[in-house]
């Protein structure tokens, strides 16, 4: 409980939203009430947990209006990231490139790499030999843009005295890792791609650090979905290769917040398009405001 008398419940799943009791479930099936109701996490997790029952049908249209609006739609690119323990002292790497840098390997950019050649894996995956996804993965490795962090550069007790730790990571196609993982070769899907990261890396702005490598693990667009829920593993809302299912025009995005019902308010980067850190803030904001003046009306 804090200072307000707000409680916060961890480890709890959602699995069911019911408007018309104003209630929701979580999967041990307890219930909890709710005058209000912010949805700030997954958009299609939502509208797939809504129970209609007891509902109005002029709220049964729109509910389904929305949900396949939502349902239909994608989310934006995720992430791969990789975290590396290096027996090389910070020193070095404050010398080549300090503690956060983006850097692309090559000037030649990706092209086709991320345009119609990734769409082929995406959409005739099945069609596709392995050895032709492996050949798109190193290409598109050698091409892309890394966005390297090196955490002990900010608090040298982030890492033991001559070592260093290293975060790397990459835009990366939530669909071509699913496919991979329904093929079932993920995991030699993913220990390819942290190998041609640090060939990379070690030809070019780390000389041969390969060499010094201690430990490495990584997280895959998958691994965001399974731990956050995440639609397609997304970290910045909508795709941007369509028209998004959500208000994306500023001057609405007072609007962004409002759903199918009258007592629930979304935020966050689902709300708006396109999203980021202020947008999750800004529509949190509007929500909270919009939920305070219907309360102050409803007490006159």
């Amino acid at each position: 409980m804090d200072e307000w008398g707000g409680q916060i419940e961890l480890n709890k799943k959602v699995i069911s939203v019911v408007p018309a009791e104003s209630k929701v479930i979580d999967s041990e099936g307890i219930e909890y009430s709710y005058d209000h109701l912010i949805w700030a996490a997954d958009l299609k997790t939502l509208y797939k947990s809504i129970d209609p029952t007891g509902l109005d049908t002029t709220l049964t249209g729109k509910l389904e209006n929305e949900k396949v609006r939502i349902l239909s739609s994608k989310g934006a690119e995720s992430v791969f990231i990789m975290n590396i323990g290096i027996n090389r002292p910070p020193s070095y790497f404050k010398e080549h490139g300090g503690e956060h840098l983006f850097y692309t390997p090559s000037r030649q950019g990706l092209g086709e790499t991320n345009g119609s050649r990734r769409l082929h894996i995406i959409n005739d995956f099945n069609q596709v030999a392995k050895s032709d996804v492996i050949a798109w993965l190193e290409s598109y490795c050698d091409l892309t843009t890394y966005e390297i962090s090196i955490p002990v550069l900010r608090d040298n007790l982030l890492a033991p005295e001559g070592k260093t730790g290293m975060m790397v990571s990459c835009l990366f196609d939530y669909q071509v890792i699913e496919n991979v993982e329904k093929a079932g070769w993920y995991d030699e899907f993913k220990e390819r791609l942290e190998n041609r990261i640090i060939h990379n890396l070690s030809k070019t702005v780390y000389k041969d650090f390969d060499r010094d490598i201690l430990f490495k693990f990584s997280s895959t667009p998958l691994t965001i979905n399974k731990i956050s829920g995440s639609s397609e593993g997304a970290i910045t809302g909508w795709s941007f290769e369509a028209e998004p299912p959500v208000i994306y025009k500023l001057t609405d995005v007072g609007k962004s917040v409002f759903t199918a019902f009258p007592n629930i308010y979304k935020a966050g980067q689902w709300a708006y398009a396109p999203a980021g850190v202020p947008i999750a803030m800004l529509t949190a904001w509007h929500a909270y405001q919009k939920i305070i003046n219907k309360s102050k009306r409803k007490s006159k």
